[in-house]
């Protein structure tokens, strides 16, 4: 990574068509910390295993992993409430309300959705596109991605996760018009806005004839262009994340990457289970033996992908002996320390660059 990127000065006007059919026109431009964004450490693996995590935006609990749930919280088979969530990150309290987007399906019938986990894998291949310097732009000074739905479909696909295009595309509609509005314990606003802010698609006719050259434009939430602006995401394995069967496999081995900076053999990480259902938006069970076994089956899952050497269970029991938490300790593997080391050597170098990067104080506001 050089130790000082020289600005790009050039400026260029993209346009494009809304989901509505309205002719967008962007303005482009190239700031440093895309480029930084775009560069990782993989010393001896591919630059294709690594990934970002974000700040914040990815403890948002913004996902309903539960299918048949969803489909019996529907309203005459269309609507849904407003679904509120309580997490909590870097020891503070929030609240986030998720309202659902309606779409139109093949047959012209409106249904109502949260976003799923199918929307999560979609989003998370689209911000592994734009680490593709070909492909991550700034448009009207917010992050996006540029892509065609065949490189989307592939790169899903590779990943082991083939999605076609039609739920594909549904999937782009759910982020677009999905509405989030993260709140403080005090009920301060922090942010409101969509998971795709912006969503330009072409035509149908354009995506059937010729998949391959059809652009593509999404913008991603505002959370994710403060982490860039503010540097602080961190490198993970993209690689091993993306081949997990269940979404907690998921939630857990990005939790570890992003908060986990100190792993060691030494240095266990403690996490209850209620921490874990509460924070990811997991469907809890009115059984906690049901809960407890939804947890178990993730930490196998990443225990199997090398990230933990061993795991010890502290059941929790209060009246009666009935089980209300359990309390679980972690060791990693040297695999998932060396992920961590390069990892903390990246940000090093980003923090090098940090103070001529970032505006001055008094020259600007951060969200939230």
């Amino acid at each position: 990574m050089a130790e000082q990127i020289r600005e790009i000065k050039r400026v260029e006007k993209v346009r494009g068509k809304d989901v509505e059919g309205k002719v967008r026109v962007l303005e482009r431009t190239y700031p440093h910390q895309l480029m930084l964004f775009q560069t990782f450490i993989p010393e001896d693996d591919p630059d294709d295993k690594y990934s970002n995590t974000i700040e914040l935006y990815d403890a948002i609990p913004k996902y309903f992993s539960n299918a048949r749930t969803m489909d019996a919280m529907r309203k005459d088979g269309i609507y849904l409430p407003t679904l509120e969530r309580v997490f909590q990150h870097r020891h503070e309290t929030y609240t986030v309300q998720i309202r659902p987007a309606r779409v139109r399906g093949r047959t012209g019938a409106e249904k109502e959705y949260y976003p799923s986990p199918r929307e999560e894998l979609v989003e998370e291949a689209l911000r592994k596109l734009a680490c593709d310097k070909m492909n991550g732009v700034y448009l009207d000074n917010l992050a996006g991605v540029q892509f065609t739905l065949y490189e989307l479909k592939q790169e899903l696909k590779s990943r082991g996760h083939d999605i076609d295009l039609p739920r594909l595309i549904e999937s782009l509609k759910i982020c677009n018009g999905v509405g989030m509005t993260v709140s403080h314990s005090d009920g301060k606003v922090v942010l409101q806005s969509s998971i795709f802010p912006v969503l330009l698609l072409g035509s149908k006719k354009d995506w059937l004839q010729h998949p391959k050259e059809t652009r593509c434009y999404i913008q991603f939430h505002p959370f994710i262009t403060q982490c860039l602006g503010q540097l602080t995401y961190r490198q993970f394995d993209y690689g091993s994340y993306m081949s997990y069967t269940y979404r907690l496999s998921r939630w857990l081995h990005k939790r570890l990457a992003h908060n986990y900076t100190q792993a060691g053999m030494l240095q266990p990480y403690t996490i209850r289970m209620s921490t874990i259902l509460r924070d990811s938006g997991t469907h809890q069970s009115a059984r906690p033996a049901n809960n407890v076994r939804t947890v178990d089956e993730a930490l196998e899952e990443i225990s199997d992908r090398h990230i933990i050497l061993s795991i010890t269970k502290e059941v929790m029991r209060g009246a009666r002996n009935s089980l209300f938490d359990v309390k679980y300790t972690l060791l990693p593997t040297m695999e998932f320390i060396n992920e961590v080391k390069k990892a903390n050597s990246r940000a090093l170098q980003i923090l090098k660059q940090r103070g001529s990067l970032l505006p001055e104080k008094g020259t600007g506001e951060a969200m939230g």
